[in-house]
């Protein structure tokens, strides 16, 4: 693989990690006005390999970790349509191989979401719902252009390049409109689906960035933090009650690239498809705790993900154990 080649897969796959966005606990299930649904989530990831171009693991030449904060709510508004925001607080620690004494740390706000979620038909055993979403960065340095007398020599020019500008957010705006459906699944649990679309931008008429000068003079891509994309997203939550407070099921996230405005031999082809278990206890009516862990199922271009998470929900809905995550105690 070429210098070229190889700076910009790399690029690529440590800023795929802060471009995905894992949901909370939510679903087309929405809840009445005067309802809500309010989670804490804390989760840590920690990661020395990415996946390539052509999904093989490789090694990065130092860690990534990642220390999360995220509360997240839904608050139902209006007959069939409730608001929804999200707001992360991340620690990022970048760590170098060749120099053990060598980390950098940077630590605040992400990015903020804020959306709509409208049910296309009343609520019963099943549901549909679109949901409507807005991203953007929440005060830290969203990034500039690289300086030529700021260039690194070696394969790890392109952590520097991430270390130097953004790693807490996508540093770019982003707009995304999902299809969700959920369904009691037997009589003992419910499945939910979604499938959408995310487009990406620094501003609404953006354009081709210009090429910028890495690690060497011979080595040009485009800058990622100015490139705008548009991404393919889907989900999927199973669900069973093994017992009247506890339920466990497994999850699925993923993002595949569609298109871009980028330069072509930097923007490769970036998919993430993650999936984990969950077990979830309903204290009661009102209070959920979870725990669970995401990891790479199959990758191109990004690090190799492991996470796992803990979860506090509290909520006040009038649905059942069968409708989503929302629900509360009572049978159907």
């Amino acid at each position: 693989m070429s210098a070229r080649a190889a700076s910009s897969a790399l690029m690529s796959a440590l800023l795929a990690v802060v471009c995905f966005s894992l949901s909370a606990h939510a679903g087309p299930w929405i809840p009445a006005p005067g309802e809500y649904y309010s989670e804490l989530r804390g989760s840590l990831f920690s990661a020395d390999t990415y996946d390539d171009q052509d999904g093989t693991r490789l090694q990065l030449g130092g860690k990534w970790e990642q220390r999360s904060g995220q509360w997240s709510t839904e608050l139902g508004w209006k007959k069939r349509l409730s608001f929804l925001f999200s707001v992360p607080f991340t620690s990022v620690t970048l760590q170098r191989d060749a120099n053990p004494f060598y980390s950098a740390t940077n630590t605040g706000l992400a990015d903020v979401t804020l959306g709509m979620r409208f049910a296309l038909k009343k609520q019963t055993a099943s549901a549909l719902a679109l949901e409507l979403d807005w991203s953007a960065p929440l005060g830290y340095r969203k990034g500039q252009y690289f300086a030529t007398d700021q260039t690194d020599s070696g394969a790890w020019a392109p952590l520097n390049y991430a270390r130097r500008f953004s790693r807490l957010g996508d540093s770019r705006q982003s707009l995304g409109l999902t299809l969700q459906y959920g369904t009691a699944f037997t009589r003992r649990g419910f499945l939910q689906l979604s499938a959408g679309a995310q487009r990406r931008f620094l501003s609404i008429r953006s354009s081709a960035p210009p090429p910028v000068a890495l690690s060497q003079p011979d080595v040009v891509v485009a800058d990622p933090l100015q490139t705008a994309a548009n991404f393919a997203t889907a989900s999927a939550d199973l669900a069973f009650w093994v017992r009247p407070s506890l339920l466990v099921g497994g999850r699925y996230q993923g993002k595949m690239l569609a298109s871009t405005n980028g330069v072509k031999d930097f923007e490769l082809e970036r998919n993430l498809h993650l999936a984990g278990p969950f077990v979830l206890w309903r204290v009661d009516e009102r209070l959920d705790l979870s725990a669970g862990t995401w990891s790479t199922a199959s990758a191109k271009n990004a690090l190799h993900y492991d996470q796992f998470y803990v979860a506090l929900a509290f909520k006040q809905t009038k649905l059942n154990r069968l409708q989503g995550f929302l629900g509360g105690t009572k049978a159907p």
